[in-house]
């Protein structure tokens, strides 16, 4: 059943394993949503519950699908070896190429967010930049008007959304309870606020996040946005940010994860996020500590604190080049 709903023809187990677990926290969020009970709102909202697993499992794809290529699609050529070395870390997906429409429940774990929804009188998806049909009925033309009259608007092209309304959404996902704007100078675009609720997303279901991209296209400050806008008013220190390159030894990547523990263990009776970022993290040799950090949770053996619920590691990659 998982191979069949998983969406990659040859997965391996941490992806299935990624899948299944965000599916299933998505499911038990959903069982407890009022919006999605039929008893309750059966007559208000017909088939909701149904369009909302569906789409629970393609996005359970998204977030389990890797963005770098797969060295066992496509036919090698074996004239050119050094093409194959470098396959496997191709891009082999662009966020800003693809729709990214999202349901996601907010922090409550009852109320829902709406995002990248623009749909058609018939209820086809349709492409905010163009308006061509991407996916032909995703939603029956009655639950659309009955979520309307909800007050969810199917209308709105998101891309030409206001500031205050991206920092709207991206508050009531991440359950911060004051509105504000930690950087008027950031440019926060739509594919910026899907960017970060993607992120929050993975922390949530325990997804490591990597994030892959040219020196200086905004990885950074993507990240301390986020933060700073979790943290809230004049909030406490949340983002540690290491600065990986090739000098970077074992021991200075343990000592930074030792000061995110500490920083964490105070953020944590307040309820904020701690962040380690690692940018760059492909120049060290020291890599392999940095997956051991961000998939097992482990430094050098030793178990980070499981108490440390809010603490998240990210690591920033630079494209190979040929």
């Amino acid at each position: 059943m998982c191979f069949r709903y998983c969406g990659i023809r040859d997965p391996s187990w941490a992806e299935l394993y990624h899948f299944v677990n965000f599916l299933n926290i998505q499911l038990r969020d959903c069982e407890k949503s009022v919006f999605c009970d039929p008893t309750l709102v059966g007559d208000l909202l017909q088939g909701f519950r149904t369009f909302a697993v569906r789409f629970m499992i393609q996005m359970s794809r998204d977030f389990a699908t890797r963005s770098l290529s797969d060295n066992n699609l496509g036919v090698k050529d074996a004239s050119r070896p050094e093409e194959d070395d470098l396959a496997p870390f191709q891009i082999r997906r662009r966020w800003e190429l693809s729709p990214h429409p999202y349901i996601f429940f907010n922090r409550d774990r009852n109320s829902m967010t709406f995002l990248g929804f623009l749909l058609n009188e018939k209820g086809d998806l349709l492409d905010p930049g163009t308006n061509t049909i991407l996916e032909p009925k995703l939603m029956e033309p009655t639950l659309r008007g009955q979520l309307k009259h909800q007050g969810v608007n199917f209308d709105v092209n998101y891309e030409k959304r206001d500031r205050m309304a991206c920092i709207k959404s991206l508050c009531s996902v991440m359950g911060i309870k004051y509105l504000h704007d930690p950087d008027p100078t950031y440019e926060l675009t739509t594919d910026n606020v899907e960017k970060i609720l993607a992120i929050h997303m993975r922390f949530r279901c325990g997804i490591p996040v990597i994030i892959m991209g040219e020196t200086g296209c905004g990885k950074t400050r993507l990240i301390r946005f986020m933060c700073e806008l979790q943290a809230g008013p004049d909030g406490p220190k949340n983002l540690l940010l290491m600065k990986v390159h090739g000098g970077t030894s074992f021991a200075e990547i343990e000592k930074k994860v030792e000061d995110a523990e500490k920083l964490a263990f105070f953020n944590e009776k307040i309820k904020v996020d701690t962040v380690l970022f690692f940018d760059e993290a492909n120049t060290t040799d020291a890599i392999d500590l940095i997956k051991e950090i961000m998939v097992d949770r482990r430094v050098n053996g030793r178990a980070i604190n499981p108490e440390l619920t809010r603490l998240h590691f990210i690591a920033a990659c630079n494209p190979y080049r040929k």
